[in-house]
């Protein structure tokens, strides 16, 4: 048989030009009320936010069922993970951070900042460099401006009024809009 188009079947069903036949396959599907804006992993479930209602599922049985949810109180446009932490970049301003409590099967509202420009891109680290556990919690924005701002969670500082508002710690122009972060493991301080 002939092959159509790019990538088609050569003859004996191989694949042309050496391309290999990988599909992806629906596993689940589920209808919401509006557009998914943002999808993160957390814990072995999936968070997603639709607008302004961040759902996390959890596969069971084959199946896909809600484990929990929170109303942000804006159109979420970006989230990012680390452990039951999830951080959720506003599509006008702000970001927000909320713990997932497996206990509760909610989420809790931790902290948040308002004043940033809209998210394109949220992230979160630990700097381990940071002798107190508790203030070494890390939340990156990429926004609109084309800035990278940083800031820290921290419950112990008294200026973050016990850990409710992001702390700013720096602010780069970086001359062109970021809509991605990449988080990745370095190796150990003098390791070879």
């Amino acid at each position: 048989g002939a092959a159509g188009g790019a990538g088609g079947a050569a003859e004996g069903g191989a694949p042309a030009g050496g391309e290999s036949r990988r599909r992806l396959k629906l596993l689940f599907e589920q209808e919401e009320r509006g557009p998914v804006t943002a999808l993160a992993a957390m814990q072995g479930m999936l968070l997603c936010a639709v607008g302004q209602k961040i759902s996390i599922w959890k596969a069971e049985r084959g199946e896909l069922r809600p484990a929990g949810f929170h109303y942000a109180g804006f159109t979420a446009s970006c989230a990012a993970t680390l452990g039951n932490y999830a951080l959720l970049g506003d599509a006008c301003r702000g970001l927000q951070l909320v713990a997932w409590s497996k206990e509760k099967k909610c989420f809790e509202a931790r902290s948040q900042r308002r004043d940033a420009a809209s998210a394109f891109a949220c992230e979160m680290t630990l700097d381990e460099a940071d002798p107190n556990p508790a203030n070494g919690l890390r939340v990156f924005l990429a926004d609109a401006g084309r800035n990278l701002r940083i800031y820290s969670y921290s419950r112990q500082d008294a200026e973050s009024r016990s850990g409710t508002v992001l702390l700013p710690r720096a602010a780069f122009h970086l001359g062109a809009v970021a809509n991605h972060f990449l988080r990745l493991s370095l190796p150990p301080r003098g390791a070879p």
